[in-house]
């Protein structure tokens, strides 16, 4: 992957964050800079500020802003792309489909069947 194609799925993970975050309702103008490309998870402060507003974000919402910040992570870790099932790269398209996803199609799959069958009765 190209460092291009790198920046351009960075920033569509920064879209989607700040997207999420402009859609709660409650917000005071202080939580956009969570969602800011510059920001310092490490100061004290904005640890405070994240954890507030974690409590006021629903399951899903929540899911998602940690798989972004994941996705996030892995980029300054040179780790971005490599599926967590397999370790294989995760192909283009599918990472321009969806950025934050941290398994290729096939283990995916596998990953989401897992979900949909009810763990056996004892």
């Amino acid at each position: 992957m190209s460092a291009k194609e790198l920046d351009l799925l960075k920033e569509k993970l920064l879209a989607m964050r700040q997207d999420i975050f402009h859609r709660l309702r409650h917000l005071d103008d202080g939580w956009q800079e969570l969602a800011e490309k510059d920001i310092e998870f490490e100061e004290e402060a904005q640890k405070a500020e994240l954890s507030e507003l974690y409590a006021q974000l629903d399951g899903r919402e929540k899911e998602e802003i940690e798989a972004i910040d994941l996705a996030l992570d892995k980029m300054d870790a040179l780790q971005y792309g490599k599926c967590e099932g397999c370790g294989k790269q995760i192909p283009l398209p599918r990472l321009q489909a969806l950025p934050a996803t941290r398994f290729c199609l096939a283990c995916g799959a596998r990953v989401e069947e897992k979900k949909r069958i009810p763990p056996a009765l004892p």
